[in-house]
C-alpha cells in the first residue's frame, strides 16, 4: 500500500525548508524497490518489519525503529523480506542538507526505539493533517515539522549544513564518496562507467564536479595514489618492478615502467637503485 501526499504547494517551515511530499508505505510481498535519487533529502522513519536498504554500493539491514536519512541526490533503494514486509514512513524535504562526520557517507542510519512515542503521533498527525487540509493545516504541519526536526537534531546528534554559498551541491556528497572510494580502492580497476553506475551521474557530470572540488580528475586523482604508492614500495621493499606494478593494478609491467618514467623523468629500477644509495 503506498499513498503518497505530494504538496502542490509545499510547507514552509524553520529556515527556509520546505516539505514537499510525505507518504506511509507498506510493501506489497511480490514488489522491491528501485534504485534512484532524490533532489530533496529523504528521511526514512521504518515502522515495522525486516528489508534490506542500499546506498550506492553499501546494503545493510533495516527493521522496525530505524531511521535514515538520504542527502539530496545520494543513490539509494529498499527491498522488504516476504516474510516480514516492511512498513515504513517517508518525507521529502528541501532545501535542507544533513552535515555527517564523514562527508563522503551521504546518509545517516539510526534507531528510534527511544523516540518512537514521539515520533509516530508526530507522523501520524503531519499525514492526517497534509491528506485532509482542515482550514489552518499549513501552519500546524510547519509547528510539527520544526518539532521533528528538533527532536531528530537531539537525538541523532547532527546538523544541518549552513544556510550560505558555502553549502554543499546535491552532487557534493556523491563526490567525496568517489574520493572514498578511490582511496579504498585505488589497486583495483576502477572507470568513469563504474563510478556513474554507482552514483547515478553521467561521468561528464563526475568529471566537471571532481575537478571542480579537488582540482584533478578521478582517474589522474586514481593514478597519483597508485603512483604515489609506487614509489613507497619501490623504496622499502624488496619486491620487483613486475610484483609492484600487479599489486597496483597496471596491466604490465612495461607500461607500469613507461607511465612511471614519463611522470618521474627516471625509470622504476632508476629510483629504486637511487633511493637504495640514499638509504
Amino acid at each position: 500500500m503506498y499513498e503518497l501526499y505530494e504538496l502542490k504547494d509545499s510547507i514552509d517551515f524553520g529556515n527556509s525548508h520546505k516539505l514537499l511530499y510525505v507518504s506511509p508505505f507498506k510493501f506489497e510481498r511480490d514488489w522491491n524497490g528501485a534504485r534512484h535519487s532524490h533532489e530533496c533529502t529523504e528521511l526514512f522513519f521504518c515502522v515495522d518489519g525486516r528489508g534490506q536498504f542500499s546506498v550506492r554500493d553499501e546494503t545493510f539491514t533495516i527493521t522496525g525503529n530505524t531511521f535514515i536519512i538520504i542527502n539530496p541526490g545520494v543513490i539509494h533503494a529498499e527491498s522488504s523480506s516476504p516474510e516480514a514486509p516492511l512498513e515504513y514512513i517517508v518525507m521529502g524535504i528541501s532545501d535542507i542538507s544533513f552535515l555527517f562526520s564523514n562527508l563522503s557517507c551521504g546518509y545517516y542510519r539510526g534507531d528510534f526505539s527511544q523516540m518512537r512515542y514521539l515520533f509516530l503521533p508526530l507522523l501520524s498527525a503531519l499525514i492526517s493533517e497534509v491528506k485532509n487540509k482542515p482550514e489552518g493545516y499549513q501552519q500546524i504541519c510547519s509547528n510539527f515539522l520544526e518539532l521533528l526536526l528538533s527532536y531528530i537534531f537531539r537525538f541523532s546528534n547532527l546538523c544541518q549544513t549552513p544556510n550560505s554559498s558555502g553549502t554543499p551541491k546535491a552532487t557534493d556528497h556523491n563526490i567525496h564518496w568517489i574520493r572514498q572510494y578511490i582511496d579504498d580502492n585505488f589497486t583495483k580497476e576502477v572507470n568513469l562507467d563504474m563510478l556513474a553506475d554507482k552514483i547515478g551521474l553521467n561521468k561528464y557530470s563526475i568529471v566537471r564536479n571532481f575537478r571542480r572540488i579537488y582540482g584533478v580528475t578521478p582517474i589522474n586523482y586514481m593514478l597519483d595514489k597508485r603512483f604515489e604508492q609506487a614509489k613507497f614500495l619501490l623504496s622499502t621493499t624488496e619486491n620487483s618492478v613486475r610484483q609492484i606494478s600487479e599489486a597496483l593494478g597496471f596491466s604490465s609491467a612495461s607500461y607500469f615502467t613507461q607511465c612511471f618514467q614519463k611522470r618521474e623523468g627516471i625509470s622504476p629500477t632508476q629510483y629504486k637503485a637511487l633511493n637504495s644509495q640514499n638509504s
